[in-house]
Parts: C-alpha cells; structure tokens; sequence
C-alpha cells in the first residue's frame, strides 16, 4: 500500500486497511472492496435507512454527502457498467431491471445488461457453492479495483466512485439498482463478508485482533444457535492460544497439517469436555454423511473430499489467500461437526 491511498481516512480505517494486506489482499483487491462498499451504500433507500448506514458508516469511510458528487470524483471515475454487468451474469440470480424505450425508436435497453464481459472468473456459472462465490467475488474485487490503482485514487475516493456509480444507475432504474445492492452483500463469502461488514457495522477494533482462519469461522458461525456457537468458539481458541498467547506461525502451516493439529486439539476439547459437549443437532446448521469421529475424519483425503463435495473447496486447487483461508476455517467447522455430531450416539 502507499501512503497516498490513505488520504482523509481514519486511523481505525488505515489500521484495518493495512490488517487486510496482511492478510493477503493486494492493492487492487482493497481498492476494489472499497469500490464494492460504495455500490452497496450509495444505493436508494429510504431516509432513515440511509441514516443508520451512514452514522455508523462515516466513522469509517466519511464522505459529504451535501456535496456533488461528480466534483469530488468525476475526474477519477471511469464507470463499472461492465463489471456489474458480468458480476449479475457469472451470479446466475434473476435480476429485475428496468426496460427503457429509446424514444423516437424500437430500441430498448436496462441500465444493467447481464452478460459476459470477459472481466471475471469465467470458471463461475452460477453462485451454487462457496467456492463459487469466493472466485467470483475475488475476480470482481480485482476487476473494480484496477481503474483506481492506474488513476492514481485514495480508498476514499475508489468508496465515493463506487456510490457515484450505484446513484447513477439509480437514476433510470431505482427499483434495479436496490436489488444489485442487495445481491453484492447476500452472497458474499466467508472472509469477504466478514471484511464488509467491519466497516458497514463498526467493528474495526474487534477484527483487527483475529487470525484470518478465525475471520471465516466467525462468518460460518452466524446461523448457529447461540449455545452451540459459544462452545465452537471456546473450541478454536484452544487451536489459537495457549495460556492465552497466540501461537505463532499456525496461519502458514499446509492444509494436511492443519488438519492434523485442529484433529489433535479436537481430541483434546473431546477429552476436557465430553460430558458437557452440545451435540451437533443443536449447531441449527445442516450437514449430511459427516464423516465419523474419529475413524473417518482423521484421514485427511476423506476431509478432503467432503470439502470439495459440499463446498467446492479443494486443497490442491487453492489459488488465492481468500480461499485458503475459508477452507482452513471449514477443515474447523468439520472436525468439530464430527466430534458433536458423535454425541448424538451418547445422548
């Protein structure tokens, strides 16, 4: 990152910018979520809703609102038709956009055209796995992200292009551009998610003190009854710390051998906990052919295998940092669902 594409953001903001970098994300990809940030909160909606986002929003990424818009960005802002365009085609969702008549012709057109533009992931047919969304959403990051990096904008100015954008397309079509608004943030992945989210909700501080795998598994967690997501979490701090240190150097070990220590520290909270732990019918999550604790799940390939069936995630196929830090989150969210789901032959 440079100096320069701080400009006018918080410290808090410049700390969780830098924390992402840490974490494997490029310049591109971080002007590209800020651009993203701006296309979900710059979409209409009702004065009170725009109200709440913002207050909590403008801590972070503080824009003036009472401003033209175009003034401030209109020499920076190059257009994301195209990226929209391929990001609703490679989503495979059924949009509604608004048919505009040319007049004087027989011409109509909508303001976003689902098609493939030759900027994403042409791998991606449709959002039907998780896998599936992380290779979307990171190609579309790189996508969005590219015209700031070569203009030379700040993560204010790249966030305020990406509001431009979204309030232009509303200006034909508001009923459109809500639902693409609404599509970006519902299929998120896991880290991506998670990176959204610190800043539209203010939990900057709160993140900057999580492991990446940690950051997914938070994600992973949200539809768990709160119970059985307490004694999950109180399970990975026992693969993170010890005597409430951070381990060092865990975040760069393979996927083999992750999968070796979250099974060794599975065996351990098994042996500390076994007569309190919440079995895996009380998670609220669905999962189906979990296989068994311990004969199954300690063989790595057949972890594997699941991984990739369920989820799209293979360990020989991981191609970005994003994706392997989601798979190392499910190897968790696994292991763990073996050891629970083991209880419901005890109780």
């Amino acid at each position: 990152m440079n100096e320069a594409d701080f400009e006018n953001l918080p410290e808090q903001t410049s700390q969780f910018v830098r924390r992402i970098n840490e974490l494997g994300l490029d310049r591109p990809r971080i002007f590209g979520l800020f651009v993203m940030l701006g296309l979900y909160a710059g979409a209409p909606d009702t004065k009170e809703k725009l109200d709440e986002l913002f207050s909590k929003l403008n801590l972070f990424l503080p824009i003036d609102r009472s401003k033209n818009i175009d003034e401030v960005v209109g020499h920076l802002y190059d257009g994301y038709d195209r990226e929209i365009n391929e990001f609703c085609y490679r989503s495979g969702v059924e949009l509604s956009f608004r048919q505009i008549q040319i007049p004087g012709t027989d011409k109509i057109i909508a303001v976003v055209r689902p098609r493939d533009e030759g900027l994403l992931n042409a791998t991606v047919k449709g959002v039907e796995k998780l896998a599936d969304a992380t290779l979307l959403y990171d190609s579309f990051l790189v996508a969005l992200g590219r015209s700031s990096v070569l203009r030379g904008a700040s993560l204010l100015e790249a966030f305020t292009c990406g509001v431009f954008q979204i309030q232009l397309h509303a200006q034909s079509d508001v009923s459109g551009s809500r639902q693409f608004a609404m599509l970006v943030r519902s299929c998120l992945p896991l880290f991506y998610a998670k990176c959204f989210r610190v800043l539209i909700e203010g939990q900057v501080d709160y993140f900057l003190g999580l492991e990446g795998t940690q950051i997914a598994l938070q994600e992973l967690m949200h539809p768990m009854h709160n119970n059985y997501a307490q004694q999950m979490w109180g399970f990975q701090s026992h693969l993170f710390y010890h005597e409430n240190n951070l381990i060092p150097g865990l975040e760069e070990i393979s996927p083999i051998d992750w999968h070796s220590w979250v099974l060794d520290r599975g065996r351990a909270f098994d042996l500390a906990y076994s007569s309190g732990l919440i079995p895996f019918s009380g998670s609220n999550i669905t999962l189906s052919d979990i296989p068994h604790w311990v004969s199954e799940v300690s063989d790595f390939a057949i972890c594997d295998q699941y991984i990739q069936r369920v989820w799209g995630f293979g360990a020989d196929s991981l191609s970005t940092k994003a994706e392997l830090i989601e798979y190392r989150a499910l190897q968790v969210h696994l292991i763990y669902s073996s050891l629970t789901q083991s209880r419901e032959l005890l109780h």
